[in-house]
């Protein structure tokens, strides 16, 4: 007889442990929150999570940053370094399905909290460190964060205009896109202990995944044996895939074809082009690049770009204007997607954010709780170790861990709702 798991999140079951700060760590164990995983962030006594405090805030303190990447989880403070809080803390990794982190590399071995110190006490336990260059090679010990990364590992190289200076990505690349794959590697490491019972070891960095991310720039180096520069707004393998200046606006036009070249031709007017001999091929379009780009700039600039648009769509080009974020944060489709979602803070009120990108049919992820307080959930997660309420109270009053005192006469359960 089959169970039926209709409705109940993919990850539900499965605890998280996040040692985590920014965004590398905590974006990662919030994507398996978002899928249902119980997921305890560990805070520091001296203000938790250092993006707690990073500006611009909604009502009541309440950081956007850390609002983006903390929301489904709960919040334990510990003193990792007081005896009290260091034996709660080992309590709680031992009863994990998986470990998050992102500190530097050795940090937390010496704290007794690394790999092989917990593996022993538990062997089903995933743990996924996510480092700035990974655990070994020379520069494992040297600090990172996401410009350095972005600048270190290349892709500042061919981001910009060709003729201006590098520039980094408009959103933090190597922090969200090393903690995506850490949520990949964890992924994949539970089902291998499906089959095998065993946990191991995931690590993944900003360096490794800025490089997998840069993927056809490194092919193209190996094939050419020329390192890739900036294009800007542009692809250098078309001249009608970049952004262009109409009368009134900023646009898009993706064509990257040469069916898809030959609608631009006829959508400004100019069907002459698909035959011109500069033009008729690819080759020949990327070595006269600069005469095409000033000649469709010079067409474009003449009518409005929901003009464009529509003549473009017309002949099958795709096209769009280059949207500000208050455009898509209001675009029908991206509502109609979910991907701009609320939830309630207990201080900022209702707080609006990006959704959810995976969309499974038959047990889908939610966005559940708010980003935590610091220390919301302190006591709930104690009563589930097995601490009462007087040693939860002596804690509190030791200083090993931070939190609202636990609630009199209130039972395990009720301690896990209250949280």
């Amino acid at each position: 007889m089959s169970l039926d798991i209709d409705g109940v999140a993919p990850l539900a079951g499965i605890k998280v442990v996040e040692l985590g700060l920014a965004m590398a760590g905590p974006y990662c164990s919030m994507m398996l929150a978002d899928y249902g995983a119980d997921v305890v962030k560990i805070e520091r006594m001296d203000g938790g999570d250092i993006s707690r405090n990073w500006a611009p805030d909604f009502p009541g303190g309440v950081s956007y940053y850390f609002a983006a990447a903390n929301r489904n989880k709960r919040s334990f403070v510990v003193d990792m370094k007081h005896p009290d809080g260091a034996e709660a803390l080992q309590r709680l990794l031992a009863s994990a399905d998986v470990v998050v982190d992102n500190f530097r590399v050795g940090v937390l071995d010496k704290l007794g909290l690394g790999y092989e110190a917990l593996r022993k006490k538990n062997r089903r336990l995933i743990y996924c460190s996510i480092s700035g260059f990974g655990p070994d090679g020379p520069r494992k010990h040297d600090r990172a964060n996401d410009i350095f990364m972005q600048a270190f590992a290349g892709n500042m190289s061919v981001t910009g205009e060709p003729d201006g200076g590098p520039c980094k990505s408009g959103i933090s690349v190597a922090d969200i896109g090393a903690g995506m794959f850490g949520a990949f590697g964890i992924l994949l490491a539970l089902e291998a202990r499906h089959r095998t019972g065993e946990g191991q070891r995931v690590d993944t960095s900003l360096l490794e995944g800025q490089v997998a991310m840069l993927s056809y720039h490194f092919t193209k180096f190996f094939a050419t044996g020329r390192a890739p520069g900036r294009t800007g707004a542009a692809m250098e393998l078309s001249a009608a895939y970049r952004a262009f200046q109409a009368a009134d606006d900023w646009f898009v036009v993706a064509a990257f074809t040469d069916a898809m070249w030959a609608g631009v031709c006829r959508a400004v007017g100019r069907s002459e082009w698909i035959t011109d001999p500069r033009f008729e091929s690819r080759e020949g379009r990327v070595d006269h690049v600069d005469t095409l780009i000033q000649l469709l700039g010079e067409v474009f600039a003449t009518r409005p770009a929901g003009e464009w648009i529509e003549r473009l769509a017309a002949e099958g080009v795709p096209s769009t204007r280059v949207n500000t974020i208050d455009k898509v944060a209001a675009d029908e489709q991206v509502l109609a997607r979910d991907m701009i979602v609320s939830v309630d803070h207990p201080l900022a009120g209702e707080i609006r954010m990006a959704g959810l990108p995976v969309k499974l049919s038959r047990n889908p992820g939610e966005v559940r709780l708010p980003a935590p307080m610091m220390g919301e959930h302190t006591a709930g997660i104690l009563r589930e170790l097995g601490y009462s309420d007087a040693e939860i109270i002596h804690l509190l009053n030791e200083r090993a861990v931070a939190g609202p005192a636990p609630e009199a006469g209130a039972s395990m359960g009720e301690a896990r709702v209250q949280a």
